[in-house]
């Protein structure tokens, strides 16, 4: 099982709609709920199941829980043409595209505007993502 569906399952399972946990920049502990109001009781569930600190976690509003950012990305991404990298971005709480040249970018770009996406759902990082292994 991979570190993204386990996520999405604790997105389906956790209360308040999890989507995602992350550090700032200031190295604070972040967790992202659809319904942060459940925030105590999905720190509760959370504490048992993520090798994370939840307990002091600061809860951010997210508009996708996890399980929706990979059911999107699972559904968009094979259809895009010019792909480079593609993520599940639990701290934009955005899907997140790179192409590799400007040209691939903007291929990308008209792809994802034909489509009747949501508002917010995706991000094209504006630089050229070439990945090598």
């Amino acid at each position: 099982m991979q570190p993204d569906d386990r996520w999405a399952d604790l997105a389906l399972t956790v209360p308040g709609g999890f989507g995602g946990v992350f550090y700032d920049s200031a190295h604070t502990p972040i967790l992202q709920l659809v319904r942060p109001e459940l925030a105590d009781s999905a720190k509760a569930v959370l504490a048992e199941t993520l090798r994370f600190p939840v307990d002091r976690a600061v809860v951010r509003p997210a508009r996708w829980d996890f399980a929706q950012l990979v059911d999107w990305f699972n559904y968009l991404y094979p259809r895009l043409p010019g792909v480079s990298l593609g993520d599940k971005d639990e701290a934009l709480n955005r899907i997140l595209f790179a192409a590799s040249s400007p040209t691939a970018r903007e291929h990308l770009i008209h792809a994802l505007k034909a489509m009747d996406l949501p508002c917010d759902l995706v991000v094209v990082d504006p630089r050229n993502v070439r990945i090598s292994y």
